[in-house]
């Protein structure tokens, strides 16, 4: 089968090749840190601990944060400097309320999609020459990331490293903006190796598609460059390290599954609707989110299936629950940033790749059932339970 845009089978019949290289290639990213950005994020944590502004998190999720920044920056931010005015709290409001109002969703994002294309998306670039950012433009382009919908999380944790950098004088900039630039080019140059044979069809779907994403809410999502898409890879590894800890201290798993996975359509699938998601009951005994009910049935995890952008929130420990930790599960694109949601919510988290994308909304007219690699979930399981 043809990849949509990404495959972590390639024409294997599993994905163990894509995990062996994505932790090697994780690992190799942490040592090239010690050389380029380690000292900046000791002293952004030194930064923190000496104002008392969050507690201090695993370092992994710190270098994920640089490394984001300099290829978003380079990505995206001749795009938003370009951009003068627009609606961007509307916009970010937009956001959330898609979220929270499922039965409206339709015309929120018909709306979003809109105003992104007339505003956010200019077809005429300044060409700004920024080897060394402003804070204003710094904080132009992070409440463009935030109107987005697509980069909320990080917007938010980037307006922490911008309150670091207004501390330092104009030389510690140079500095650090050449070392993130540095540790950004050659995180392209090697992840292209590394990864590139699992996303080589990326560039492709854009330019064939490009067309059709125009006036669409979820256009940068589904335009996302190669280099994205790596970040992606390894920031899912990065994560699934930076919150293992407390993950394997919970006393409960739910595993939250996109509705791509599904066997049947959303009218015919007779999950049952919960709070916190649809609940298979196993209607299709050929249903992949089926098959993973009846493996959580025997290592004691629960199985929900999720609606794209539903609420994350719901998902927040509430007085009197067990201690639950989340097993999520997405395509490439979008399972950082919920991981990052899951996060801030206080939801100790791991997350396992769909193995390639392929839902009818965003990525294929027909749809394609999607699939993850259950040795990978089962791996994280049992690391919780041992």
């Amino acid at each position: 089968m043809e990849p949509v845009t990404y495959s972590l089978k390639l024409s294997r019949t599993n994905t163990e090749e894509y995990y062996s290289d994505v932790r090697r290639f994780t690992d190799e990213v942490l040592l090239k840190t010690e050389e380029s950005v380690t000292s900046i994020v000791n002293e952004y944590i030194n930064y923190i601990n000496k104002f008392k502004l969050e507690d201090v998190r695993e370092k992994e999720e710190y270098i994920l944060e640089l490394l984001s920044f300099g290829i978003l920056w380079r990505t995206y931010a001749n795009q938003a400097l370009s951009v003068k005015h627009a609606p961007f709290i509307t916009l970010s409001k937009m956001g959330e309320w898609r979220k929270k109002h499922q039965r409206i969703k339709p015309f929120i994002d018909l709306s979003r999609g809109i105003l992104i294309s007339l505003f956010l998306l200019p077809e005429k670039l300044k060409q700004n020459n920024l080897p060394v950012p402003s804070l204003d433009q710094i904080d132009h382009v992070c409440k463009w990331f935030e109107a987005t919908g697509e980069f909320r999380e990080e917007a938010i944790r980037f307006i922490g490293w911008r309150a670091f950098w207004g501390t330092l004088d104009s030389t510690k900039h140079k500095e650090i903006f050449s070392a993130i630039a540095e540790f950004r080019n050659w995180f392209e140059v090697r992840s292209n190796a590394m990864l590139g044979k699992y996303t080589y069809n990326v560039e492709k779907f854009i330019s064939d598609t490009r067309n059709k994403y125009r006036w669409r809410e979820d256009r940068i999502s589904c335009t996302r460059k190669q280099i994205e898409y790596h970040l992606n890879m390894v920031g899912a590894e990065l994560m699934n390290r930076a919150f293992r800890k407390e993950f394997n201290t919970t006393d409960a798993t739910a595993l939250l599954l996109p509705g791509c996975m599904r066997a049947r359509s959303k009218d015919e699938c007779e999950a049952i609707k919960e709070p916190k998601g649809l609940k298979c009951i196993g209607c299709e005994p050929k249903c992949r989110v089926n098959h993973l009910r009846i493996i959580g049935t025997k290592k004691k995890f629960e199985v929900y299936i999720i609606p794209h952008a539903s609420d994350l929130s719901l998902w927040s420990p509430k007085k009197g629950e067990p201690n639950r930790g989340v097993v999520a599960s997405a395509c490439v694109t979008t399972l950082v940033e919920g991981g990052w949601e899951l996060k801030r919510y206080g939801v100790p988290a791991q997350c396992v790749l769909l193995d390639y994308s392929g839902c009818r909304k965003h990525w294929h007219p027909e749809g394609i059932q999607t699939t993850l690699n259950t040795h990978e979930l089962e791996r994280i399981i049992e690391k919780r339970i041992n």
